[in-house]
């Protein structure tokens, strides 16, 4: 395992290399010719374009969270429009299920409604997937983002319309310049780019050195895991591979990544890219291997690229990435970089 710092984020452009870590713009246009994507991109976001906003899964803690997410979008240069259901409560849920979906696909049937942001993660997204008119979704392609539980929504929309969906800040994320300069690069101004860490954030700890490209799939460790064997998650095969997770003990991290292995995942994948775990501490760290000696033991020897430390998931300074976009990472360096752009 190779531990290392990483150097200043530098944006791409398609074009030449950073520091040695990527490959050449000819070397990428081979790849582009060489692979073709079955996922879509949706269209871009404009000035005063409409965000629609939901809430999915757990209920919002007081009100001013509505107002002070829309401040937010606001202040991107964007309009808001509020599921009616927002401020529902349903025991630990934002509403009824068939509130939450309602509110949902009434987004995705609104022509004015050019993305949808999400107000929180936690739970109940899963419980939409039979509600939700998937058909509908393809039939009206627009920018879906969020993390944590819409993990559910963002792999199961990806696979059952073939639409480019993005993990990135939710209402309650941090929305500073670090997370917002990623989301404008990304959605707005179409750049094609790579992610690398800023000084001072995590570092990279690399477990398999290596070059792979792929279309990039994952998000939350606990949610993907809880999907196996639906009919709602990607194919894994040639696919990169991305993780987070938050508030989950070794043992836990351990368990989930075995469920993975024991399905074949890690033999399908060409690459695994691990994000921010935070708080996963073992309560009794004299009786528990630590979060690194559990990822040591399942990343060190697999026989593809893999690299912790990106970030990815419950982190204050939070980049947005493509889920079904085509990437390439480089685990020598902790470098992820976008092969298209994410958006048309």
């Amino acid at each position: 395992m190779k531990k290392m710092s990483r150097r200043d984020f530098v944006p791409l452009l398609g074009t030449a290399l950073v520091g040695g870590a990527l490959l050449s713009f000819t070397e990428k246009s081979s790849y582009l010719i060489e692979m073709r994507s079955e996922f879509n991109p949706p269209p871009s976001l404009k000035p005063l374009d409409t965000v629609g906003i939901c809430a999915p899964a757990g209920t919002i803690r007081r009100d001013s969270e509505v107002a002070d997410f829309q401040k937010i979008i606001h202040g991107m240069g964007f309009e808001t429009k509020l599921g009616k259901n927002i401020k529902n409560k349903h025991g630990y849920l934002a509403g009824t299920d068939q509130e939450r979906a309602d509110d949902f696909m009434s987004m995705i049937k609104d022509e004015n409604v050019k993305a949808i942001f999400f107000l929180r993660g936690g739970w109940g997204c899963a419980r939409l997937l039979p509600l939700l008119d998937f058909d509908a979704i393809k039939s009206n392609p627009k920018i879906i983002m969020g993390f944590s539980d819409i993990t559910t929504l963002l792999n199961a929309i990806t696979e059952k319309t073939k639409m480019i969906t993005f993990h990135g800040p939710s209402g309650n994320s941090t929305w500073n310049d670090y997370s917002v300069n990623y989301i404008k690069q990304l959605l707005i101004e179409k750049l094609v780019f790579s992610y690398e860490n800023q000084s001072g954030d995590s570092e990279i700890w690399t477990y398999s050195k290596g070059i792979a490209v792929g279309e990039l799939i994952g998000g939350n460790l606990s949610v993907l895991t809880s999907l196996i064997g639906t009919e709602y998650l990607p194919s894994w095969r040639n696919k990169i591979l991305f993780l987070e997770d938050v508030g989950e003990e070794p043992y836990s991290i351990d368990r989930m990544l075995m469920q993975l292995k024991l399905n074949g995942v890690f033999d399908q994948v060409k690459g695994v890219i691990l994000g921010n775990f935070r708080k996963c501490f073992a309560e009794e760290p004299d009786r528990s291997f630590t979060l690194e000696e559990v990822f040591d033991q399942y990343f060190s020897s697999l026989d593809v690229p893999v690299f912790y430390g990106a970030q990815i998931g419950h982190t204050v300074n939070k980049i947005t990435v493509p889920v079904g976009a085509q990437v390439m990472m480089d685990a020598g360096k902790g470098i992820i970089s976008l092969l298209r752009p994410a958006v048309s």
